[in-house]
């Protein structure tokens, strides 16, 4: 499995470029430190809180029950270097 393939790896860090359901429950109880990012096409729908806070409770807070998924970090944004951010 993906975690079997982490950990034999000593990979205790991963980073979901977006909150993808099955990667994020294959992580659940492996205590693998998890950062998910907010894709951006998603930056223009989160500025508006209720829909920032309804983004939060569905792909982060309903997979940190006890013995889910170790999520640390929420990254805004997917692509910090694209070239159109340098014009």
């Amino acid at each position: 499995t993906m975690v079997q393939l982490f950990k034999s790896n000593n990979i205790e860090k991963v980073k979901l470029f977006d909150s993808n359901s099955s990667a994020l429950m294959a992580l659940a109880g492996s205590d693998i430190e998890v950062m998910v990012g907010i894709p951006n096409d998603l930056l223009g729908v989160i500025t508006d809180a209720e829909a920032a806070q309804t983004w939060v409770q569905e792909n982060v807070v309903r997979y940190m029950f006890m013995g889910g998924v170790n999520i640390k970090y929420v990254a805004v944004g997917n692509e910090p270097f694209l070239t159109t951010y340098n014009d």
